[in-house]
């Protein structure tokens, strides 16, 4: 019985220290993104006051709706969608559908909140620079993935 316990608290640890690790990894790369952004977006201070919030607000939801993206694509596999009617497949559809439009919708709104708080070039500039962001990270993931 004790070995059972002691197995048990062993796997919780690992899966706990698995979770703070992947969380620590994020708000890593979350920082990173903060200081990017802020460096090549050259934002004055009270621009920046005011940035940041309607960003972090867009960003959070991004997240939700990607999270939610995630778990559509997974019942839309090929092994889950098998025994599906086509009514089922075509709720799925929608869903998806319906995701793309509020991420989009959600953009949408991003921009609008920053007009006015930030010129519109570095509007246009922070989506590039979100794109740019992306690249440099998977570069050098794929950079760390190489060398071991």
């Amino acid at each position: 019985m004790k070995k059972i316990v002691t197995l048990l608290v062993l796997v919780f640890s690992i899966a706990l220290f698995a979770q703070d690790k992947k969380q620590e990894r994020f708000e890593r790369i979350k920082a990173l993104k903060v200081a990017f952004l802020s460096d090549r977006l050259d934002l004055k201070p009270e621009e920046a006051e005011k940035f940041w919030p309607i960003y972090n607000q867009f960003e959070e939801r991004q997240l939700e709706f990607h999270k939610q993206k995630r778990q559509l694509m997974h019942k839309l596999r090929p092994e889950n969608t098998t025994g599906l009617s086509d009514k089922e497949t075509a709720t799925l559809m929608e869903q998806d559908d319906q995701l793309e439009t509020e991420m989009q919708n959600n953009k949408r709104k991003l921009v609008k909140d920053l007009q006015g708080v930030i010129p519109n070039q570095k509007i246009l500039m922070l989506k590039q620079l979100e794109i740019e962001f992306k690249e440099k990270l998977l570069r050098q993931m794929r950079h760390k993935k190489d060398k071991k």
